[in-house]
């Protein structure tokens, strides 16, 4: 019996992408050795999932050191390698900024394109380029150790969802999401990653393209659509147990500052919608289940074989009903908390005049602002915490993790 098509699917969030990070650090190197050097067949991410997803597809040839260089690669990141943070990127921004609102406010028509993103995200794609072997992830792919890349980001222009596939040519893809198969590069992880508003959209083939996330954060569709039979999703939201219950932050009756705003506007974008989909999935898999019961063993293999005869056409029909398990990963602790303890040790030091000036215009208020705070911060001691979280959770699933991936 050949081994199921497993799939690994990389949420996205910002600087909290450092937890995914922990998670597939221990995986490498804490597993069982038959289980951690296996393969994910299927890589898909969004927004900082693609830059996760593209450095697993290019060090798949060698899963231990995928593990540690991952963790090393968000232990070195900082600020100045995904935004400028320097006096003339803050004079530039106001300036231009300035000059545009002038200009279009008494020109009697909008001639000026002055606003792109709060942040000057030109670092972004030269580090990219510099962390990633990207000629390594074609390679991978061709030798097989990868069947599939996916990245997602958004048309600005459309509202919709396109995914950028780089695979293997026996390898479909059966969803009907716009799709364009090509070789993946920085500049369409730039793209997943461009956070609406804080971050400027990226041309690609001189389309403009903005978050993944915006409407597909967690891209558990397109991993199925191209053939996954099991799927390990890493998500980046925590997950209230019973009783728990949110930190309020602010005052009654007093109007939240802008920073709080966007912080829940964030929040709204890089929501998990992965669990109605793994409802979904369950669903399906007991249908499955009470039809193998009712009609035998070959309920499926018949079924599938009708589908193919009567020519029906459609996902399920193009690429076969079948049985598909998921394990999903999330924080056991709220990042936004976590990050805000972080946070006022860090105010004991001094900060930049960057930080105090853009804290300003967005009227962030630390003590309720820790949500947007922590999806653009990567600061050292933060990501370290991130990165141990992650670990300690996939510490705390070492079972199920590897009951999983025997499978």
């Amino acid at each position: 019996m050949s081994q199921k098509r497993l799939a690994i699917v990389l949420s996205g969030g910002g600087a909290r992408g450092a937890y995914e990070a922990g998670v597939i650090h221990y995986i490498r190197t804490m597993l069982p050795a038959h289980v951690r050097e296996r393969h994910f067949d299927i890589q898909c991410g969004s927004s900082i999932g693609a830059i996760n997803s593209c450095f697993m597809t290019a060090m798949a040839h060698d899963p231990e050191a995928q593990g540690k260089e991952i963790r090393h690669l968000w232990e070195r990141v900082r600020e100045e390698d995904v935004y400028r943070r320097d006096p003339q990127a803050l004079l530039g921004f106001l300036s231009k900024t300035g000059r545009g609102v002038v200009t279009n406010l008494f020109m009697g028509a909008r001639r000026s394109n002055h606003f792109h993103g709060f942040l000057d995200t030109s670092p972004l794609l030269p580090f990219l380029e510099r962390i990633i072997p990207w000629q390594m992830i074609s390679k991978n792919i061709a030798n097989g150790l990868v069947k599939a890349l996916s990245i997602v980001a958004t048309n600005v222009f459309t509202g919709k969802m396109e995914l950028f596939i780089e695979k293997q040519p026996q390898i479909e893809y059966t969803g009907e999401y716009l799709t364009h198969m090509t070789q993946v590069t920085a500049l369409h992880v730039m793209a997943s990653c461009a956070i609406p508003v804080v971050f400027p959209s990226v041309l690609v083939d001189g389309v403009a393209y903005i978050d993944g996330g915006l409407r597909l954060n967690t891209p558990m569709s397109p991993a199925i659509q191209l053939g996954a039979d099991s799927i390990l999703i890493i998500g980046l939201h925590h997950k209230l147990a019973r009783g728990e219950h949110l930190p309020e932050h602010g005052e009654k009756g007093v109007q939240p500052p802008l920073g709080q705003i966007v912080g829940r506007v964030m929040n709204s974008i890089f929501l998990d919608r992965t669990q109605y989909d793994i409802e979904q999935l369950e669903r399906i898999n007991r249908i499955v289940d009470w039809s193998i019961k009712l009609y035998g063993d070959r309920y499926l293999e018949d079924l599938n074989h009708m589908l193919q005869r009567e020519n029906i056409r459609g996902d399920i029909a193009d690429r076969g009903l079948k049985r598909i398990t998921a394990l999903r990963m999330l924080p056991s602790e709220d990042i936004a908390e976590l990050f805000n303890r972080y946070y006022q040790m860090r105010r004991r030091t001094r900060l930049t005049t960057f930080e105090r000036v853009m804290m300003r215009i967005l009227d962030i208020d630390p003590a309720g602002s820790t949500d947007f705070l922590s999806y653009i911060s990567f600061r050292p001691d933060y990501l370290k915490a991130l990165l141990d979280l992650g670990f300690e959770d996939a510490r705390t699933h070492h079972d199920k993790l590897v009951s999983f991936l025997e499978q």
